[in-house]
């Protein structure tokens, strides 16, 4: 299959191109900066959607994957209107005019803003997003006005590159400091080179147009988690658990996991901590 892919230099592009491109399939990527992967059936171009419209040319696209634009990283509102808006309005601008199959966008758990519930679900109450994540869910609605769209609204994606409190805590034990934490259930992350499997199972199935949130099979307490961290790492810090009270939830899956089951949390860390001690990249 030909597919399209936006935002290919971040880490999560690099994933989801390398593992389409180790099953076969033609991948044409576009990004402000290269993404540095060199394969006979890759072909990237230089571009950036914020400015002008993208033009596909003879590459015939079964289907699309949209991921280019700012994560959350606490940037100024004019960043993320530009990369999450101005982008997606000029990509639908670049496709008028193509037939495309399937369209596949991610977006975030972010678009649900405050979160009050102690499980987050597809049709949980939008409360109040910041930014970033009403940039993304106006993205939403400029596709689904314009194409049938599959909205994958993602957790914090694990793999290299990754940034957040798993990174954080990977940091804070290789320098053997200690971890002030809350003890939670918790299941509210994936690992990156699970999208691609996700999207294809998905684009093999009937569905067109649907929202999907996207998390671990599992749940655990996230003590767990830094437990075991701590473990791989042989790492000296001391744990620590803060009883303040703060607001938890954890993220239901089980919408998707009737099509494609995700990973469990363990697997997802075993991967993880592997990539990270081999300084390489878990294709499969």
């Amino acid at each position: 299959m030909k597919v399209l892919i936006t935002g290919a230099s971040s880490y999560i592009g690099k994933y989801i191109i390398s593992n389409l491109l180790i099953k076969g399939h033609n991948v044409l990527s576009t990004s402000r900066t290269d993404p540095k992967i060199n394969h006979k059936c890759h072909k990237w171009i230089k571009h950036d959607l914020s400015k002008k419209i993208f033009k596909v040319g003879s590459f015939k696209v079964d289907f699309i994957i949209h991921l280019a634009g700012y994560a959350w990283m606490g940037e100024k509102s004019e960043k993320y209107i530009n990369s999450n808006i101005l982008t997606t309005l000029n990509l639908v601008k670049s496709l008028k005019k193509t037939k495309i199959k399937k369209f596949f966008y991610l977006s975030t758990r972010d678009v649900y803003g405050k979160i009050q519930e102690k499980k987050l679900e597809e049709n949980t109450k939008i409360n109040d997003p910041d930014i970033y994540g009403y940039s993304k869910l106006i993205a939403e609605k400029i596709l689904q006005e314009n194409f049938p769209v599959i909205i994958l609204r993602l957790p914090s994606i694990i793999g290299l590159g990754t940034h957040g409190w798993i990174k954080s805590l990977v940091d804070k034990f290789k320098k053997n400091q200690n971890i002030l934490m809350v003890n939670c259930k918790f299941n509210n992350f994936m690992h990156a080179s699970e999208l691609s499997k996700i999207i294809l199972k998905l684009y093999k199935s009937k569905i067109r147009s649907d929202v999907f949130l996207v998390s671990c099979s599992d749940t655990v307490n996230s003590i767990d988690i830094v437990k075991k961290l701590k473990l791989k790492f042989k790492s000296r810090s001391k744990i620590m658990l803060n009883k303040k009270k703060e607001n938890s939830y954890i993220i239901s899956s089980k919408k998707l996991n009737r099509i494609y089951k995700t990973m469990t949390v363990k697997k997802v860390m075993d991967i993880y901590s592997n990539e990270i001690k081999l300084k390489k990249k878990y294709i499969y």
